[in-house]
């Protein structure tokens, strides 16, 4: 295989673990579950698929370049522009709440992120804070990126078992104590050489169980949360799953190369950022959350590829 080859193979097995994200993301929004099983609607939304931002930030750390120079602040140029642009596109979604609450809530909107979009604020932190570290030892960020994950978790526990108060803080899900670390996680899985020293075998298996083990941590928290248990956004398993996941996204070969072809990276950042309107939508009419679901997925999906067609993802994603 040539070296050409081998990194089309790459970038694409990173684009189809994108893409399951995505798909993981819109688990959250519209649980196929919700009305048939409590159980497993708290599983598959609050479990499994909580990994998907986590792990979107490890894919996107993996990628970061920080030595090369202004790229940063390109990316987080970039990150903010699509940030305001897609809180345009949502305007008839969040107007009303920012006419009640006035222009507090907007701001807030900016630092917290308005669903979804909280995503994009947050790489823009991430890739700044990042940059402002990169030059440390290994040891040091690592250090860092601990420090930070572990300061979110105890928030998220704190706010989860009433030691504060919920509304203290709106929770983990920031640049900050999520975006940031997991970034640096990310970056250092391929600065350390961590991904490159982990087997193809080895990354399969151990997504899987890592996978398997996001489910145990969140059911626990479901277990030790009372009668109101508060849904994570920061699991520690996160931290482990999401190297694996990217090795396992990199070390992926023998993809047809019609299916290269096909621009799944694109798609799952359409997936990511249209679904919520098709799900806020939806929700107007009593369908079953299985079809709100497949509808979602189905119709971002039609949407991007048709924006690809006019070349407006080039602007939109």
């Amino acid at each position: 295989m040539t070296a050409t080859a081998a990194k089309t193979q790459r970038l694409f097995g990173l684009d189809l673990l994108k893409l399951f994200l995505a798909l993981l993301v819109v688990t959250i929004h519209a649980n196929p579950f919700r009305g048939v099983s409590d159980e497993a609607m708290w599983a598959l939304g609050n479990g499994l698929a909580r990994i998907g931002v986590p792990a979107f930030f490890v894919v996107a750390g993996y990628t970061f370049r920080p030595e090369v120079p202004g790229r940063s602040v390109k990316l987080m140029g970039r990150y903010l522009k699509l940030h305001f642009l897609w809180l345009a596109i949502y305007l008839p979604a969040w107007w009303q709440t920012v006419w009640d609450h006035g222009l507090i809530e907007y701001a807030k909107f900016w630092v917290f992120g308005y669903w979804h979009l909280w995503f994009l604020v947050g790489l823009a932190i991430a890739v700044g804070l990042s940059q402002l570290v990169w030059r440390l030892s290994d040891r040091a960020i690592w250090a860092i990126a601990i420090a930070v994950l572990l300061a979110g978790f105890a928030l998220q526990w704190a706010i989860g078992f009433y030691l504060l108060p919920r509304g203290f803080w709106p929770d983990a899900k920031n640049g900050v104590l999520m975006g940031f670390p997991f970034y640096l996680i990310g970056y250092m899985s391929r600065r350390s050489g961590l991904v490159e020293r982990i087997p193809l075998r080895v990354a399969f298996w151990g997504a899987l169980v890592g996978l398997v083990s996001v489910v145990g941590e969140s059911e626990l928290m479901k277990a030790l949360g009372g009668a109101h248990p508060l849904a994570p956004e920061t699991l520690l398993t996160a931290a482990v799953t999401g190297p694996l996941l990217v090795a396992l996204g990199v070390k992926a070969r023998g993809f047809p190369d019609w299916l290269t072809r096909w621009p799944v990276g694109t798609l799952s950042a359409g997936i990511y950022f249209i679904h919520v309107g098709i799900v806020i939508w939806l929700n107007h009419y009593s369908l079953p959350r299985v079809e709100v679901y497949l509808i979602a997925v189905t119709g971002a999906a039609l949407i991007t590829l048709g924006l690809i067609r006019t070349g407006l993802d080039k602007k939109l994603f």
